[in-house]
């Protein structure tokens, strides 16, 4: 049961970084194309993501 929990919580840590590195990149190809987003819409988009997830 312990080694259940763990793997989960490796899992979730690994899934966090993915999705931290995704926004990295999405963010250095915006800038490179020159588009700007507002705080609120990274936001909105971070959170539309993790309910697809769940």
């Amino acid at each position: 049961m312990i080694a259940v929990k763990e793997k989960d919580a490796k899992n979730i840590k690994y899934t966090s970084k993915l999705e931290l590195y995704r926004l990295i990149g999405e963010g250095y190809r915006a800038m490179e194309e020159g588009r700007e987003s507002t705080i609120e819409e990274v936001e909105e988009r971070i959170r539309q993501r993790r309910a697809e997830r769940v």
